[in-house]
């Protein structure tokens, strides 16, 4: 999960006047242009036989091209599936993503769009939390629910007051609660007792480390396992060179690396670690699914006994993961990309909500998915006041290159393993 650089509460604050602006045209949250709950065209769906629009942006340029590429397809793969069944409410479905080339201006310049210009029927939130942040206000003055496959962010889900929804199973405080959840079933004699923390700087990765309104973070984890943080290195975004950060963690003595940060710098690291032989008890990868995507078995043996998280594992057979796992090995992926599921859930509660409410009216769009169990790819859904989703995660380890899970216990093929 991409997170927010600290550039992003300027253009926070910038995004108020795009916000006045469209909520001049809304008469209330929940209702768009045409009257409450969305506009007087999409709200009796069977008076329209024209295609159904869902809009959004990923970064198709830019920084975050190759994940974004992820999301692309799947939401291409979904559009295939329903419109070959008939569409939604007996309409066909059109996508209009927009490319926000990886920075949040051009996202909120393009919602902007798609929101008084476009009039799209429904909402797909961005790729990456510092690309989503500027939107979520956007959105809710638009009276428009976001459905939030893209980012996590536990304050801007209690923000937005109910009108995004998100299929992320875990929030940035509980990142690591898995991981050290994991570390409890190791034998005594095994067990790590001094971590080192290594973290982005900006405030998604902050949170995975400190946690957020006095729950979470991986150093209160550490703490109620009785394990003492011997070094926490913050570093820039821009950083590149981890020789020193690395060097420094295993002069500490720590037994254990949680590695806080985007794909990018984690994979810098696990390969830094690999060349200055630290080869700590424990080492994850915890700011983000860095170990889903296709590049790291091109890390070779760097890559040996590294932790990781995911939202969920092909062997749980939730709906819809047969489809999704079949179309990642198709794309040549070993493993299925945790953006992969996150995205396919993201539009099959959008879908079990417009076919359940029977309308695009927003306002019945978020009442029937507040009231419903959602069954999706990421398990079954019962989603909190926020927006948010319950607890669910699994920890993984890739051993001799290949990777297995290793928590729960109701997933895991094999028991975490140290070097």
């Amino acid at each position: 999960m991409i997170s927010l650089p600290r550039k992003v509460p300027a253009a926070v604050a910038a995004v108020a006047a795009f916000a006045v602006v469209i909520a001049g045209c809304s008469s209330s949250p929940g209702g768009a242009v045409g009257g409450p709950g969305g506009s007087s065209s999409s709200s009796s769906p069977s008076t329209s036989s024209a295609p159904i629009t869902i809009g959004g942006t990923l970064g198709l340029t830019g920084a975050l091209s190759e994940t974004s590429a992820e999301y692309n397809a799947i939401y291409d793969y979904w559009a295939k599936q329903v419109n070959a069944s008939g569409g939604l409410l007996g309409r066909k479905v059109s996508l209009n993503i927009l490319n926000d080339n990886s920075t949040p201006s051009t996202a909120q310049a393009n919602y902007q769009t798609l929101l008084t210009q476009d009039n799209v029927d429904l909402l797909l939130a961005p790729y990456a939390t510092y690309i989503g942040v500027p939107v979520v206000p956007l959105a809710k003055a638009a009276g428009k629910l976001l459905f939030n496959g893209g980012f996590v962010g536990q304050q801007y889900f209690d923000q937005a007051n109910g009108w995004m929804v998100g299929t992320y199973t875990y929030q940035e405080p509980y990142y690591t609660e898995g991981l050290f959840k994991a570390v409890e079933q190791l034998p005594a004699s095994e067990r790590p007792a001094k971590l080192a923390i290594v973290t982005n700087d900006n405030p998604f990765t902050i949170v995975a480390r400190d946690g957020y309104d006095g729950q979470g973070g991986a150093v209160q984890f550490a703490r109620q396992a009785g394990m003492k943080v011997v070094y926490s290195q913050t570093y820039s975004a821009t950083t590149t060179d981890f020789t020193s950060a690395v060097t420094r963690a295993k002069a500490s003595g720590a037994d254990m690396l949680v590695i806080l940060g985007l794909p990018d710098d984690e994979d810098q690291i696990v390969k830094e670690a690999h060349v200055l032989g630290y080869t700590p008890k424990v080492m994850c990868t915890c700011g983000s699914q860095a170990t889903t995507l296709p590049n790291w078995p091109s890390l070779g043996s760097a890559t040996n006994y590294v932790v990781g998280t995911t939202v969920a594992w092909p062997s749980q057979g939730f709906p819809g993961m047969a489809q999704v796992d079949a179309f990642s090995k198709a794309r040549g992926e070993t493993t299925v990309p945790a953006y992969d599921y996150v995205a396919y859930a993201a539009l099959q509660v959008l879908q079990q909500a417009v076919e359940g409410a029977k309308t695009l009216n927003q306002q019945a769009l978020k009442d029937y998915i507040y009231s419903h169990t959602l069954h999706t790819v990421v398990g079954d859904i019962t989603y909190n006041k926020n927006g948010t989703t319950n607890f669910s995660e699994v920890i993984t380890q890739t051993v001799n290159g290949a990777q297995r899970p290793v928590w729960p216990a109701s997933v895991a093929t094999a028991k975490l393993a140290v070097p």
